[in-house]
């Protein structure tokens, strides 16, 4: 798993930071949507990432790094 982290942007290298490129999956035949992060931030309770990509934008508690055996449902670094 990929951490969400506020002061990624400055420290680590297995964080998501802004311009992470990610892949959307929301499983049950919908297509694929490609995003970016473009902000992480805080709502007082945990770290959370906001992703745009082309006519979307959503936020992510979650993003992992894609795993070969896992299921393919998620939020995924590119």
């Amino acid at each position: 798993m990929v951490k969400i982290d506020y002061f990624a942007r400055h420290f680590g290298e297995n964080m998501v930071k802004i311009g992470t490129k990610v892949v959307v999956n929301y499983g049950a035949g919908i297509p694929e949507e490609y995003g970016v992060v473009t902000a992480i931030k805080n709502d007082g309770v945990s770290d959370y990432a906001v992703v745009e990509g082309d006519g979307f934008t959503m936020t992510a508690h979650t993003i992992n790094e894609k795993s070969v055996n896992g299921s393919p449902i998620g939020v995924w670094t590119i």
